[in-house]
């Protein structure tokens, strides 16, 4: 039988068994390459990418909430809180807790609907703004609104509580910038913006210590996105900021504001009313503002007099919403300016207390020179007048009388005496070309052209023909009063912690000497009371005033700054007022830094100077005294007290107690001609007494009216009982007003001053 297997041979054998090699070989090959990607891979996560998966599982299952620092306070010198931080309270929602089902597993949007539209009608906040925010389902934090007000954050909880609300609508505990006192030395602090940042004043200027560090707490979550035991916490404390000490005393800055608003009420100026006070030793500002101001807790909303510009835009022709949009921003910008570091002006004749300093320093002039006035001078072929040109003349005068009577001519000549190349030496001295540089925000650059012809520097003496600001100024005319020293005004005095320590001392460098005491002198005492309707009741003062035409608006008419500067006491001057009016609209017979700019020194003054410590200088000032409660007293003894006080007695009736009195207890009448009404038994307590027109009075006149119908006279503007040359600018009542017996009338005067 024939056999039909088939052999393998041995050739056959080796391929088959070369091809199982090489196949094995490629396997491993390949294993050894995967198993070296894989190792790759792992390594390459484990170390090089690791921080990265960390972090990105950490982000899947932690929560991360920011603890704010709370901003450091900002306080006055005498530790007023000016600006500080408050606890409020934010509200938000969790979407990914909104049930989505009711409790029979029904779909249902029941709950996010409540939710919608409680919280819409409760922070005033549009449905459809929440309803976003809702929709978020994967979201466990949405913040809806912001710093709620206390009747918000009320209502908020009350839903919580009533709909079983806890694990859907939270509020959160957060900080918020708040300004006690509102639109107070609103120019100087300045205002945080929405992430608590200093966007003005001195909140930006010193924003780097104010600022604290945040701190956070890290939650972990499980994958429902609930909370992991307090194990897997982490929590870093925040770190406050530090506090501010500033230059300012809020009794100052109250009283400055207060006279400043009144003059803008009065004038009515197409600019601001601007005052600073400062320390003429040391450049400490006590006081510094602008009228009108802005409130500080709601610094984007224009104030009254913007809003008018605003409206009166708005009312134009053809004006588009993009223009009124852009006007609008401008306006908030002006409202925000503090004109007191960031404008320029015209110093006008205020500027004469540098020019003679120059010229005396210099040697140029003597205090015994004279100088010739005829109304006008005429230089170059130019004539330029003197304020009193077409009513009288000065004639002869030596220094003190030119400067005492603030004479243009008197003073082009001493221009020309001192020179154009040493004039501009000066007014560089004098610190006009440069910045303070301290803590003043938004800090404007004088505007001065050097190489002066004849005609503009004798423009110049008299303070025309360039511009600086009003604290440039001040600081310039604190060195004629300090002795001759250029110091540095500033607003801040020190960095303290949360206990008190000082942080750091705010200092500048020292001042230098740009001319002798004994020319400051000389200037100083020419000027003692030298403006009476800046003048203070007991003291000596020394003052300048200014009248200046702003030479880039010639084309508007009557277009002036009156301005008027004061320094206090003359014996030993401590501090400096400087007040400005820009363009008052009032209508009066005298518009002059002496009639406008001037009273509003002397009611501040009148009132910081005694708030200071600092003692009347003359005997004859007037005496105050403080009204007692003199009811249920007999009349004898109540008549005895009241003139053992200096006050004169008016008894109304025919009893024997005093049932009622006027004025009443604790207000303040002078020695001089003060009257307590006492009512007795079968007196009109009701009696009533038509209020006199006192307008065309002269003061004397005024007494006697007052005094006739057993009225008070408080009296404001005189000057150590000088009535000549006085008026009655304005009386408490108006005439026929019914006012009782004993009532205290209080009656400004002004002096018909025609002074620069």
């Amino acid at each position: 039988m024939e056999n039909n297997q088939k052999h393998v041979t041995g050739t056959e054998v080796g391929v088959t068994s070369k091809l199982f090699v090489r196949r094995g070989i490629a396997l491993t090959v390949a294993f050894v390459v995967l198993f070296s990607f894989l190792v790759y891979r792992i390594a390459k996560i484990q170390f090089a990418d690791g921080e990265e998966y960390r972090n990105a599982a950490q982000d899947q299952y932690t929560h991360e909430l920011t603890i704010p620092a709370k901003r450091g306070n900002i306080v006055d010198r005498n530790g007023t809180i000016l600006a500080t931080t408050i606890t409020v309270q934010n509200c938000f929602i969790s979407p990914a807790d909104i049930p989505l089902k009711d409790k029979d597993g029904n779909p249902t949007d029941e709950t996010k609907e409540l939710v919608i539209k409680e919280l819409a009608k409760i922070l005033s906040v549009e449905q459809s703004f929440i309803r976003e925010k809702a929709e978020k389902t994967n979201r466990k934090y949405e913040m809806i609104k912001k710093e709620l007000n206390a009747e918000e954050e009320a209502a908020v909880r009350k839903l919580i509580t009533e709909h079983g609300l806890t694990n859907i609508v939270h509020l959160e505990e957060s900080t918020k910038r708040y300004y006690p006192y509102s639109d107070l030395a609103s120019h100087i602090i300045g205002f945080t913006g929405s992430t608590n940042n200093g966007l003005q004043g001195l909140e930006y200027t010193y924003d780097e210590f104010l600022t604290g560090v945040d701190g956070r707490v890290v939650k972990a979550t499980d994958a429902n996105g609930n909370e992991i035991p307090f194990d897997y916490e982490s929590y870093i404390d925040a770190i406050d900021g530090y506090n501010l000490v500033t230059t300012i005393d809020w009794s100052i800055q109250s009283v400055l504001e207060k006279y400043l608003r009144q003059a803008y009420e009065e004038t009515k100026p197409t600019g601001t009313v601007t005052g600073i006070i400062c320390d003429v030793n040391t450049g400490e500002v006590l006081a510094m503002a602008n009228a009108p101001s802005f409130d500080l807790n709601n610094y984007s909303v224009l104030t009254k007099p913007y809003m008018d510009l605003l409206a009166e835009f708005e009312a134009l022709e053809g004006v588009t919403e993009k223009e009124i949009t852009e006007y609008k921003a401008q306006l908030r910008y002006n409202m925000w300016s503090n004109f007191a570091v960031s404008a320029t002006y015209e110093p006008g004749s205020t500027f004469k207390m540098i020019t003679g300093a120059i010229a005396l320093d210099e040697g140029c002039i003597t205090d015994t020179e004279t100088f010739d006035c005829q109304g006008r001078y005429v230089i170059a072929g130019v004539p330029i007048k003197c304020h009193v040109y077409g009513k009288k003349i000065h004639g002869t005068q030596v220094f003190a009388q030119a400067i005492y009577n603030s004479c243009n001519p008197a003073f082009i000549q001493i221009s020309q005496k001192i020179g154009a190349d040493r004039f501009e030496e000066y007014f560089d001295l004098f610190g006009y070309n440069e910045k303070i540089s301290s803590d003043f925000l938004g800090e404007a650059t004088s505007i001065f052209f050097p190489s002066l012809g004849v005609v503009d520097l004798a423009n110049a003496s008299f303070g025309q023909g360039f511009k600086v600001t009003p604290i440039q100024h001040l600081r310039a005319l604190c060195t004629v009063a300090n002795g001759g020293y250029l110091v540095t005004p500033h607003l801040a005095k020190q960095v303290t912690d949360t206990e008190g320590n000082v942080v750091e001392n705010i200092e500048y460098g020292a001042s230098r000497q740009v001319v002798s005491s004994k020319t400051c002198e000389i200037i100083m005492n020419a000027l003692i009371n030298s403006t009476k309707n800046a003048s203070v009741s007991g003291y000596n003062v020394v003052s300048k005033t200014g009248t200046s035409q702003k030479l880039d608006t010639v084309d508007i008419e009557d277009d002036y700054v009156l301005s008027c500067v004061t320094f206090a006491p003359a014996e030993d001057p401590q501090i400096a007022i400087l007040v400005l009016v820009d363009n008052p609209t009032v209508t009066t017979s005298t518009v002059y830094g002496s009639s406008i700019a001037a009273p509003i020194v002397s009611n501040v003054l009148s009132e910081v100077l005694p708030y200071m410590g600092i003692l009347p200088t003359e005997s004859g000032a007037d005496v105050m005294v403080t009204v007692q409660d003199y009811r249920r007293n007999d009349v004898d003894t109540a008549t005895f007290a009241i003139e053992q006080l200096g006050l004169k007695v008016h008894i109304k009736g025919n009893g024997t107690e005093v049932i009622d009195q006027m004025p009443r207890a604790g207000q303040e009448l002078n020695t001089e001609n003060g009257v307590v009404v006492l009512y007795t038994e079968g007196s009109n307590t009701g009696e009533m007494i038509v209020m006199p027109d006192l307008s065309d009075m002269s003061p004397a006149k005024v007494t006697e009216a007052l005094a006739k119908r057993h009225l008070n006279i408080s009296v404001s503007g005189i000057f150590n009982d000088s009535y000549t040359n006085s008026y009655v600018f304005s009386q408490s009542v108006p005439a026929g007003t019914l006012v009782a017996p004993g009532t205290i009338i209080e009656v400004e005067f002004r002096y018909n001053e025609e002074i620069e």
